[in-house]
């Protein structure tokens, strides 16, 4: 009975740990979100700045029209891929706050601390999106 309850005790420390582990794990994960998201924010901005200034500073003498039409179209692929990048870590986020983080949207099974460090903002596990990659 004695030992029992020493295991029961040491099974719930033992609990208690991991969980603790995946909290610090998750607060990590969401600081560097948080800072990617940052620096997105900042490219974007940057990069709606120049659309602006090619928009009313850029006379048509000066650069070619279809050079001008190039460089906007760069820029404004880039600030798209951004923007995808932001609307993924805010959906990160919003799966932290829920407490959802990290469980796969289709089979709800736990998603790999490997790949949640190197996709932070993965909602698949790696199974579940090999197979949505095959269709």
């Amino acid at each position: 009975m004695v030992k029992q309850r020493a295991e029961t005790k040491v099974g719930h420390a033992a609990r208690h740990a991991r969980a603790d582990q995946i909290a610090q794990c998750r607060d990590d994960i969401r600081r560097g979100l948080l800072a990617h998201r940052y620096q997105l924010l900042s490219q974007v901005a940057r990069v709606e700045d120049e659309l602006d200034w090619l928009a009313s500073n850029v006379e048509p003498e000066v650069l070619e029209e279809g050079q001008e039409q190039a460089l906007a179209n760069v820029l404004e692929r880039l600030d798209e891929h951004d923007r995808r990048e932001i609307a993924a870590i805010n959906s990160a986020l919003e799966r932290m706050d829920r407490g959802e983080y990290g469980i796969c949207r289709i089979c709800r099974v736990e998603i790999s601390r490997a790949r949640l460090d190197a996709v932070p903002t993965a909602d698949l596990c790696r199974a579940c999106a090999e197979s949505r990659e095959a269709l």
